[in-house]
C-alpha cells in the first residue's frame, strides 16, 4: 500500500456530495491503479456518470483528466523510488510460515489499508442517519454477513429506539418493505458473492424513498448504486469464506460514534435497560424451594 500523497488527500477531502463521495471512494480504494483507468471505467465502478467524474477531478484542481492522471503517475514514480518504501517492501516479504501468524498479519494489514483509504465524510453520513431519532433503522445481510447486521442491530438497539434486525427469511424476504418510506434507513451488509435478493430488496427500498447505507468489499456490491453512503473493506483472507475482521472494526467505530453523539440519551437508555434486567434478579425462583 502506498503512503498518502497530496493528490490522495485532495481526493479524500474534496468529496462532499453523494456522487462525489462515490467517485472519491472508488479512487481511494484502488489508488493509484483506478486513477489511471479511463473516465468511463471509473464512472462505471462508482455508479455515476462520466461528467460527474470530470467535474470532481476539476473541483480538486485538475481541469483535464489527463492532468489528474499525470499527477497520479508522478505519485507512482515517487513511491517506487522511495528508500522507505523499499525497506517496507523488504520487511513485508519476510512472512511467517505458520497459517495462524499469516492470518493475523494479513488481517492487521487489512485494517491498516482500510484506515489509510478511509473516507471520514462517508462514515459521518452514516452516523448522521443512525443518530437521527426520527429515522427507523432496519438492518439486514446475506448468508455470511447477516451476523454482522444482527450484531450492529443489537448494539444500536441499546443506544437508541426503533432499531430492527430484518433477517432474509424464505418466503418473507420483502415483507420489511411493506411500510418502508422516507422515515426509514436500511443498513445492508453485502459481500461477494453478492446476493440477488439483497439487490432486489435495495431497489425496492430506494423506490420507497428510504435511505440505504451499505457495508461491502472493495469490489463494491451493485447495491452501491442505490446507496446514500458506502463503507468498503479489504477482503484478503486465508479462509475460503473471506474475512470480516475489517467490517467488525467498522461496526465498533459506528457504535462508538453513535454513543458519543447521543451521549446523554444513550446513557439514560442503557440505565433503563439495566434496571429492567434486574427484574430477573428480583423475581421469585421457580423450583423445589418455591414448591415447598
Amino acid at each position: 500500500m502506498m503512503s498518502t500523497s497530496p493528490l490522495f488527500e485532495r481526493i479524500r477531502k474534496g468529496a462532499r456530495s453523494t456522487a462525489e463521495r462515490k467517485v472519491a471512494s472508488v479512487l481511494l480504494e484502488g489508488y493509484p491503479t483506478r486513477a489511471l483507468s479511463t473516465v468511463e471505467a471509473l464512472a462505471k465502478q462508482a455508479s455515476v456518470s462520466a461528467p460527474t467524474v470530470l467535474r470532481f477531478v476539476a473541483k480538486i484542481g485538475y481541469p483535464r483528466f489527463a492532468d489528474f492522471q499525470a499527477a497520479a503517475i508522478a505519485d507512482v514514480e515517487r513511491q517506487l523510488g522511495s528508500p522507505l518504501n523499499n525497506i517496507r517492501s523488504a520487511v513485508q516479504a519476510e512472512k511467517p510460515d505458520h497459517i495462524y501468524q499469516q492470518t493475523l498479519l494479513l488481517q492487521a494489514e487489512a485494517l491498516q489499508t482500510a484506515a489509510a483509504q478511509a473516507m471520514p465524510v462517508e462514515f459521518d453520513v452514516i452516523v448522521d442517519l443512525l443518530v437521527n431519532p426520527k429515522i427507523t433503522i432496519k438492518l439486514l445481510g446475506g448468508r455470511y454477513s447477516q451476523n454482522l447486521a444482527q450484531r450492529l442491530a443489537l448494539q444500536l438497539g441499546q443506544l437508541r429506539p426503533s432499531v430492527f434486525f430484518a433477517p432474509l427469511t424464505l418466503g418473507f424476504t420483502y415483507d420489511a418493505l411493506v411500510d418502508a418510506g422516507p422515515q426509514d434507513c436500511f443498513v445492508i451488509f453485502d459481500y461477494r458473492r453478492y446476493q440477488a435478493e439483497l439487490l432486489n430488496f435495495a431497489r425496492g427500498a430506494k423506490r420507497s424513498g428510504a435511505r440505504i447505507c451499505l457495508f461491502t468489499d472493495t469490489w463494491r456490491s451493485p447495491i452501491a448504486e442505490y446507496s446514500d453512503a458506502v463503507l468498503t473493506s479489504p477482503d484478503s483472507s486465508t479462509s475460503p469464506f473471506g474475512s470480516r475482521v475489517v467490517p467488525t472494526a467498522q461496526i465498533e467505530a459506528i457504535v462508538a460514534a453513535v454513543s458519543l453523539r447521543t451521549h446523554d440519551r444513550s446513557r439514560e437508555r442503557l440505565a433503563r435497560i439495566e434496571e429492567l434486567r434486574k427484574l430477573d434478579d428480583d423475581a421469585p425462583s421457580s423450583g423445589k424451594d418455591e414448591a415447598e
